[in-house]
């Protein structure tokens, strides 16, 4: 065995999406998984706060979900991570979460673009202008021009 293929079926044992890599303690693997998450969770609380705030008790568990079907990519694989599960809670049927989660993926494009492709590029800084509508806490309108500052504003609606 290769050591690219032990690294692949070491990587997919701890998402859980294959059995454990024979040898391994289970224990073990459960307490490294269960790391792994939390991590990628408290990375994805940072960059989305008012989706957070919006799941209160209930962030883990969604969190959870979402780490169990998707996995990120990229060299700023932490972006990717919380752009996707924001983009999914867009879809939620209570208005509050579908409004942060709006919110949110609107201050992460502020700063990153992403592409849908797999890859390191994946997710790259913004170089270009950016115009966009926040909705809460008031309507906000906000633009960003280019440049070595990258001045954004936040105009009231």
């Amino acid at each position: 065995m290769q050591l690219d293929e032990v690294q692949r079926n070491l990587a997919a044992s701890l998402t859980g999406r294959t059995a454990p890599v024979e040898g391994l303690d289970p224990e073990a693997l459960d307490r490294a998984r269960r790391g792994l998450e939390v991590k990628r969770r408290q990375a994805a609380a940072h960059l989305l706060p008012r989706l957070r705030g919006a799941l209160g008790t209930a962030w883990p568990t969604r969190f959870r979900e979402h780490a169990e079907r998707y996995t990120p990519s990229g060299m700023l694989h932490h972006v990717d991570d919380a752009w996707e599960l924001a983009e999914t809670m867009l879809r939620s049927l209570d208005p509050r979460i579908a409004c942060a989660a709006h919110d949110d993926l609107v201050s992460l494009r502020l700063r990153f673009t992403r592409d849908r492709r797999a890859g390191a590029d994946r997710i790259r800084e913004r170089r270009g202008p950016f115009v966009a509508l926040m909705k809460t806490p008031s309507r906000l309108l906000v633009v960003r021009m280019p440049g070595p500052e990258g001045r954004v504003w936040y105009l009231k609606v």
